[in-house]
């Protein structure tokens, strides 16, 4: 028994000191291909050999050796899955509890029952297509979180503050984006936008229209009606 347990516990420790070896491999590539960036995660794919990073919210694929670096997506043919993006999924997600609700205000729509977030600016075109198809949606509560991008639209900033600083903000908000019109008024007052912008960057909002569902997941864009209802009823079974 002693000598089989002795080579037994050899092969695990070589396992082991491989799988270290692996990562650090892959680690050296990273730092190397994206020097600038951080890594959140590196773990191994059902691919032998391969391994999985997660990189400013992204997912890139790294041989154990460290010499290639391969982009996905990664499909299981026989499961029918993209697995890219089901880690997609799960990296982005952010706790919809956790989104600090003191920096939004929010429409309600019959019960209110389903919910969801939007990150979206006055002048963003895709978040006016977007708050149209809304329109149809009922049962929901909507959380509008003021999140103008100046580099694309200049002026959006000075419009997302008049609407921050309406006695109505939802009117406000409906006539800056339907209309075009900036709201009357004061147009300074305390506001978050700063706080949804540093709070936007450390889980990688880029974009406008950002929904996060009630079960953390991420839409970006414009998505049309049917696939908004689908996926607000994948996210209330979750």
């Amino acid at each position: 028994m002693k000598r089989l347990i002795l080579p037994l516990a050899i092969v695990a420790v070589a396992a082991v000191a491989t799988a270290a070896g692996d990562e650090a491999a892959v680690r050296a590539t990273l730092l190397r291909a994206f020097p600038n960036s951080s890594t959140l995660g590196i773990s191994k794919t059902p691919i032998p050999g391969v391994f999985e990073a997660a990189i400013d919210g992204r997912i890139v694929y790294v041989t154990g050796d460290g010499r290639y670096l391969l982009g996905g997506p990664i499909f299981d043919v026989n499961a029918d899955q993209n697995l890219t993006d089901i880690r997609l999924e799960q990296i982005n997600m952010i706790p919809f509890r956790s989104l600090p609700f003191e920096w939004a205000f929010k429409r309600v729509k019959g019960t209110g029952a389903r919910k969801i977030a939007i990150f979206e600016g006055p002048d963003c075109t895709y978040c006016r297509a977007l708050e149209h198809t809304l329109k149809g949606v009922d049962n929901l509560t909507v959380y509008v979180f003021l999140f103008p991008i100046e580099q694309i639209h200049p002026g959006a900033a000075a419009k997302s503050v008049a609407v921050w600083c309406a006695k109505d903000q939802l009117k406000a908000w409906d006539e800056t984006t339907q209309i075009g019109t900036t709201p009357p008024g004061a147009a300074t007052c305390d506001n978050p936008l700063n706080k949804i912008a540093e709070f936007a960057k450390k889980h990688r909002i880029t974009g406008t229209p950002t929904t996060i569902l009630e079960d953390g997941r991420r839409l970006v864009g414009a998505v049309p009606l049917t696939e908004l209802e689908a996926q607000l009823q994948r996210a209330s079974k979750r």
